[in-house]
């Protein structure tokens, strides 16, 4: 059993990790999008629906970023920066979160995870999901013990 320091996310760390995440799953939408557009930009005869693809191309990612960024900065999504701590077992996890909030997942309720390079997300649904940053563990070692005994297992699952 470990116990994580308290922590509290940041709007910047989780816009910053939900935009790394979007990016990690669908780069190559955007990528594709962007050369498209720039490779009918500097097309010699372009028509209307040329025009229109360059708008979309330019403009899709820039809406998708404002989209994200609305979600973060939501007076509805309070919860999401409330300090926290976890007590993690191999077999559950504990977390409190503020001073009177408590709950426990078995960790066979976890369907999937996610790594970023400082980042663990263990996912309860395809919407939902715990983040553990890397910053909260005591111990190198007891990073460690997390990865081997809870994130792999569910990975592995």
């Amino acid at each position: 059993m470990i116990k994580t320091k308290k922590f509290q996310l940041t709007q910047k760390e989780y816009f910053s990790f939900i935009i790394r995440i979007l990016l990690k799953k669908r780069w190559w939408l955007y990528a594709f999008i962007i050369f498209l557009s720039v490779a009918i930009l500097f097309k010699d005869n372009k028509d209307s629906s040329d025009t229109f693809i360059i708008v979309f191309g330019f403009l899709y990612p820039l809406i998708i970023l404002f989209q994200y960024w609305r979600l973060t900065y939501s007076k509805e999504n309070k919860i999401i920066y409330k300090e926290r701590q976890y007590e993690i077992f191999s077999d559950r996890i504990i977390a409190y979160m503020g001073e009177i909030s408590e709950g426990t997942i078995d960790n066979q309720n976890f369907i999937k995870t996610f790594e970023l390079k400082d980042l663990y997300l263990l996912y309860i649904s395809k919407g939902q999901c715990f983040y553990f940053p890397k910053r909260i563990f005591e111990s190198h070692e007891d990073e460690n013990w997390f990865r081997n005994e809870v994130f792999l297992k569910i990975k592995n699952k």
